[in-house]
């Protein structure tokens, strides 16, 4: 969580003004007042107010999005964890192929290879010694049979623009999945986008011999390698963006050999369409039109009633279901800011990392960004912010994804609970239990309404009263470590007033350890120690959930 925050930090962070006025529900006239207020902060000057305050005007100050409820929707569970399976899928299809990527793409410097054999015998007159492979022939010489398949088949040269293009747009997909960045942002990418910075640096002892190695953390970010230090903020670069700017790095090898250019000067996403084009061809960044997006990302993922009630429950103050592009039926129109939103909310969301079908790379970037973007890590400027040489230190953009992930998390683990409150109708105990059993019978009666419920919760989470994450009893709302849980010890959950204690889980408990029981010879240390919790269990069982169930 954020945290208490300064004027200084509502004034020129986007995200925290933006969440500010929601939750402040300012009328209209406040809202002028307000603009009108900051406009004169710009006029006083920089110099007079200790820090500028124009970035605010840039993202969405108006809330008039907001205030109709208009911002770019979390993407449900269910698509969102499709989308991230089909493309790491994809990814892996293409990087199959990246060691002859570069090669096959610079053969079509040739303006015949892979044409038809009429085409270049009649039309180009090439004699019958000189015929170039046609298209199937170069691909198969290159064994990229399995790589220009599905999503990316492509069957002759004049197809090959289109399908580079796709593959493309896949990557620039990853890219926006897993560090939130924005579109213009992508598209400033330059080939050499790649780094490494040090977190932790290596640790010697007295005679100067390294102990630990440095401990690194891979980045990419729109200021190549090359450049010294970073004019511009970076983003945390996990497995599968590494993977992708590599596949488009291959690409753009090969079509720099064509456009007769320096790799290194190049933009990452370098246009293909000098392929199928004849002349002159400017250079430039590849130019996404909409059959340019992959089918299985364009049509194929279709919206379902579950995924209305989930947007519902993401942004009560919303109809989702009386807008046209969200009916049931209708495919999932993807945006590149609904990738950052989602990113927020789910990266910080215990309940959606725990899903086993949730590619492990996706749980590894949540590890990631939950240690380096939250607020109190120290070195948060130094490693993804860049030297401002004016004020000769590091600055984080305002706008940078790390803001929008502290905000984010307040908004996840109340998601979480409220998936407690409105999930299955089961009665559940322990000191949290007990209050979200209150909760549920205030909504049956119509003492509360649900929005009531989620702007609470989200406020006890805002102000540091309440977390979540999973147990082997259920789930835990306590702020901070827990000694217990880190050690292994569960049962000390049944007696904690941030608990939450579910039946069926309790049960399974009972069972696990009756079976370890079974294994352990009676007298032992570990008997006696699995018998002390077994007892604990079964005694809580018998005291509160047995004398529930009997009345």
């Amino acid at each position: 969580m954020v945290g208490v925050l300064s004027l200084q930090q509502l004034f020129t962070i986007p995200v925290y003004l933006a969440a500010f006025l929601r939750e402040c529900k300012m009328c209209q006239s406040k809202v002028k007042k307000l603009r009108a207020l900051l406009r004169h902060l710009v006029s006083v000057g920089e110099k007079r107010l200790g820090y500028r305050i124009q970035g605010v005007f840039d993202v969405d100050f108006g809330l008039e999005g907001y205030r109709e409820g208009l911002q770019h929707p979390v993407i449900p569970t269910r698509i969102y964890l499709e989308i991230i399976n089909i493309l790491g899928d994809r990814v892996d299809q293409i990087f199959s192929g990246i060691d002859s990527l570069e090669e096959f793409i610079a053969s079509f410097e040739d303006r015949v290879y892979g044409t038809s054999i009429n085409f270049q015998r009649c039309t180009m007159k090439v004699s019958k010694r000189d015929v170039r492979p046609i298209f199937e022939e170069a691909i198969a010489q290159h064994q990229l049979n399995s790589v220009f398949a599905g999503d990316f088949i492509c069957k002759e040269r004049m197809g090959l623009s289109l399908a580079l293009a796709k593959v493309q747009y896949i990557i620039k997909t990853i890219i926006h999945t897993y560090t939130g960045m924005r579109d213009q942002e992508v598209a400033r990418l330059p080939y050499n986008c790649l780094s490494q910075s040090v977190v932790v640096p290596d640790t010697t002892d007295s005679r100067g011999v390294v102990r630990d190695r440095a401990r690194m953390v891979d980045l990419i970010s729109t200021t190549t390698k090359f450049e010294g230090y970073r004019q511009v903020e970076a983003w945390l670069a996990t497995e599968d963006v590494i993977k992708a700017v590599k596949v488009g790095q291959a690409i753009c090898r090969g079509l720099s050999k064509i456009y007769k250019t320096d790799v290194n000067d190049m933009p990452l996403f370098l246009n293909p369409s000098i392929i199928v084009r004849k002349g002159d061809i400017e250079v430039g960044v590849t130019i996404w039109r909409v059959e340019a997006k992959p089918e299985s990302l364009a049509t194929s993922i279709l919206i379902e009633q579950s995924d209305l009630a989930e947007l519902a429950a993401t942004d009560p103050g919303r109809d989702f279901s009386a807008e046209n592009s969200f009916a049931v039926g209708m495919p999932w129109n993807l945006t590149s800011h609904q990738f950052r939103r989602s990113l927020a909310f789910y990266g910080s969301s215990s309940g959606f990392i725990s899903l086993p079908s949730l590619k492990k790379q996706y749980k590894h970037m949540t590890l990631q960004m939950a240690r380096y973007y939250a607020n109190n890590f120290e070195n948060l400027k130094t490693i993804f912010g860049y030297y401002d040489s004016e004020k000769k230190e590091f600055v984080l953009p305002q706008n940078h994804m790390a803001y929008e992930f502290q905000m984010g998390m307040p908004m996840s683990v109340a998601y979480d609970i409220l998936t407690e409150v409105l999930g299955e109708n089961i009665p559940l105990f322990g000191g949290v239990g007990s209050y979200i059993n209150k909760q549920r019978q205030r909504l049956e009666s119509g003492e509360a309404q649900i929005a009531d419920v989620r702007a609470e919760t989200m406020k006890r989470v805002a102000n540091g009263h309440l977390r979540y994450r999973p147990t082997l009893l259920g789930g835990c709302t306590k702020v901070g470590e827990c000694d217990s849980y880190l050690l292994g010890d569960f049962t000390t959950c049944l007696s904690c007033e941030g608990s939450i204690i579910k039946p069926q889980k309790l049960d399974e408990a009972i069972k696990d350890a009756e079976r370890e029981l079974a294994v352990y010879e009676e007298g032992s240390g570990e008997y006696q120690i699995t018998k002390g919790d077994w007892d604990r269990l079964v005694r809580y069982r018998h005291r509160l959930i047995n004398v529930m169930e009997v009345e």
